[in-house]
């Protein structure tokens, strides 16, 4: 009986920090959701313009629509990353272990070919 008393608070104790987390996890979220639409929007423009540049104007083009949604009052994710927010970590990780570079320009570059 004392064994499982002390398994049960070993479980209790665990599910505690989960709750925690998970607050943590629902904040995040929420704060994601307010920025969506202008996460959206940038990545979309740069779907459709940013494919043929160098990664220095990349920069420059997201530098400027978020300027632009800035003064449209739209919320976007302060240090926005086309790849970060497209690309899913465990495709990035394939294509890292099949050879593509780790960078971030290789990394757009495997979503615009990969969501195209």
């Amino acid at each position: 009986l004392s064994l499982k008393l002390e398994r049960a608070d070993k479980l209790v104790n665990g599910l505690a920090g989960e709750k925690v987390r998970w607050e943590a996890s629902l904040g995040n979220f929420d704060e994601q959701q307010r920025h969506l639409f202008g996460d959206c929007i940038i990545s979309a423009a740069f779907m459709s313009y940013a494919g043929p540049f160098g990664a220095d104007f990349r920069q420059v083009l997201i530098s400027e629509w978020m300027a632009m949604t800035k003064e449209l009052h739209i919320l976007v994710t302060a240090g926005f990353s086309f790849a970060g927010f497209m690309a899913k970590p465990t495709d990035v990780r394939t294509w890292n272990i099949q050879g593509l570079p780790a960078d971030d320009f290789s990394t757009e570059n495997g979503v615009l070919a990969t969501s195209g």
